[in-house]
């Protein structure tokens, strides 16, 4: 080894741009994002379609999940298993997701099959059998999985954190995939009719991300060209603060020796004029081992493995929100100490701190986008919040000049602590006399499936 060599300096993070897409539209209505992406040979293909979970029935809510888990099934032209082995047959793996702001059917194939893909894709999308059998067995599944939820400290943590931040009308302010009350409910009937009524182009975006052959557009035309138009689109629900907050809830789990705590209140989505700035504060304040709550609570009290924080954009606001783990003995400290770090009035970021948050954030850009599959991910986000294709390059210039100040100011009228409601999971009998010797007064609440 040479100790006698220099330190290498690091250079200071650049400005990671994302690969602009080819926009066109399709006859029916659907836009086309087509990113060309030389040297990526497994393509990534994703229908984005404007089906938000506000749009499922309150009685059957869970089944725009129900649809997408049960939409690989078996189609009319492959019924049954047939349809899995074709998409097998040509190396493809097919997964969907509903969530707020839309639903999402994607495939993975190398590119020397994206023909017989797309058509697969298409005909899974448009031409789902769903039949009894598979509805049900999946409707069954949902019902075990929320059990298995139920007994997970903490996701109870995070469904109490969910209630206190939002109202209780609002559809963001309860489980994506449906309580036990509505999945029970959910019928073969209730998953044809959300499909055929929001499994439409209308408001849709076909995303192809990899190295594309020439005659990409026409392959996706060809495959969803015949793709009827529902001449309806959603209307997307406007999310609401729980007018109760702040509250101090605390979950019952007798006899536990951890608690999991979650801190935070509304926030804002990514149309913020602040919102820049505020993920640089995010990180500064917890979105990196070095933030500032990774490094009082882990480092320097002992009190937990990790905490951190973010800003979790809806299509309408969102959340700020803080989570860790810890000790039952220390929840409560920890949640003392989690809140007071949270008051950046008194003590605003450093530049030290701006620049490494903003270095990370830059920095970590091409490592998060090597694959097509990572650049469709974040163009399905862009493309079911109703932001153009260009937004993340715009919001990389951005945060490339947010100064220490501008971070400081933009979190600490964001994110008020007085504000702030506390969720703990854990010994209630250890957790009320500890928060209410930290001045949190708590209430015992119970989480319903």
């Amino acid at each position: 080894m040479n100790h006698s060599s220099v330190r290498p300096q690091v250079r200071p993070a650049h400005v990671w741009t994302l690969q602009s897409p080819t926009e066109t539209r399709l006859d029916n209505g659907a836009r086309l994002w087509l990113y060309q992406l030389p040297g990526q040979y497994v393509i990534s293909a994703q229908v984005v379609m404007d089906a938000p979970l506000s749009c499922e029935p309150a009685a059957v809510e869970g089944c725009a999940t129900i649809a997408v888990r049960s939409s690989d099934e078996g189609s009319m032209l492959h019924p049954g298993s047939r349809l899995a082995e074709a998409v097998e047959d040509i190396g493809a793996i097919y997964a969907g997701t509903a969530r707020q702001s839309s639903t999402v059917a994607r495939m993975e194939v190398p590119v020397s099959q994206l023909a017989a893909a797309l058509r697969l894709l298409a005909e899974t999308v448009t031409q789902p059998a769903y039949e009894k059998v598979d509805v049900d067995r999946h409707r069954d599944l949902r019902l075990a999985e929320i059990e298995q939820t139920l007994a997970r400290s903490s996701a109870l943590a995070q469904i109490g954190f969910q209630n206190a931040v939002f109202d209780a009308g609002c559809r963001v302010g309860r489980p994506a995939a449906g309580r036990i009350s509505t999945v029970e409910a959910i019928t073969r009937d209730d998953v044809i009719a959300f499909h055929d009524r929001w499994w439409r182009p209308d408001g849709a975006t076909i995303i192809l991300a990899g190295e594309l052959p020439p005659d990409a557009a026409q392959l996706v035309d060809a495959a969803f060209g015949s793709w009827t138009p529902g001449n309806q689109r959603a209307a997307h629900e406007q999310t609401l603060a729980n007018p109760a907050a702040p509250v101090v809830w605390v979950i019952d789990r007798p006899g536990s020796v951890q608690a999991d705590l979650r801190i935070g209140g509304f926030g804002p989505d990514r149309l913020d004029p602040q919102w820049a700035a505020l993920q640089v504060a995010s990180c500064a304040i917890g979105g990196a081992f070095g933030s500032r709550l990774n490094r009082v609570l882990r480092e320097e009290l002992r009190y937990t493995y990790g905490a951190h924080a973010g800003f979790r954009p809806l299509p309408s606001h969102g959340s700020f929100v803080v989570q860790t783990s810890c000790r039952t003995e220390v929840a409560a400290p920890a949640a003392r100490a989690a809140i007071d770090l949270l008051n950046v009035t008194d003590e605003p970021f450093t530049a030290t701190e701006a620049l490494d948050a903003r270095t990370f954030l830059l920095g970590i850009a091409p490592l998060r986008f090597q694959t097509a599959d990572a650049i469709a991910d974040e163009a399905s986000v862009l493309a079911g919040t109703g932001l153009p294709a260009s937004w993340f390059n715009d919001q990389q210039a951005q945060i490339a000049a947010v100064s220490a100040d501008q971070a400081s100011a933009a979190f600490s009228a964001a994110v008020r602590p007085e504000r702030l409601s506390v969720v703990l999971c854990g010994d209630a009998d250890q957790l009320l006399t500890g928060l209410e010797a930290q001045g949190l007064a708590a209430e015992v609440v119970t989480i319903d499936g």
